[in-house]
């Protein structure tokens, strides 16, 4: 299987940490569009399978665990962080959870922008 490349932004993979902390922090709007793209390239990828890829994918959902989604962004980023071999079943659940998670994102993302919400 090959990896691809990672979730973040390809300028973002070269600079300095320092540099990261003074830039602005992404809207609650552009954190849910993230994740969906985030989620959508590995399940179409089917990188869920490599214990890299689902680390990478965790970092990115982790800022979600501050919207009000309950407890599932945790949920998903504790199985995401399973090691290697995920059994079937997580697997399974990990991939309906995402699918699921994906339109509720959607939504959240196009009504907090409606709203000017940060």
């Amino acid at each position: 299987m090959t990896l691809r490349k990672s979730f973040v932004p390809k300028g973002m993979r070269d600079m300095p940490h320092g540099i990261l902390a003074f830039m602005t922090p992404p809207s609650d709007a552009e954190l849910c569009e993230r994740a969906v793209l985030a989620i959508w390239k590995s399940l179409d990828e089917h990188d869920l399978v490599n214990e890299e890829i689902r680390d990478e994918l965790a970092t990115v959902l982790e800022p979600l665990t501050a919207l009000p989604l309950g407890d599932r962004p945790q949920r998903l980023i504790n199985t995401l962080r399973l090691p290697d071999p995920i059994d079937p079943a997580h697997l399974y659940w990990l991939t309906r959870r995402l699918l699921t998670l994906v339109p509720e994102l959607q939504a959240l993302a196009n009504a907090r922008t409606k709203a000017g919400v940060n």
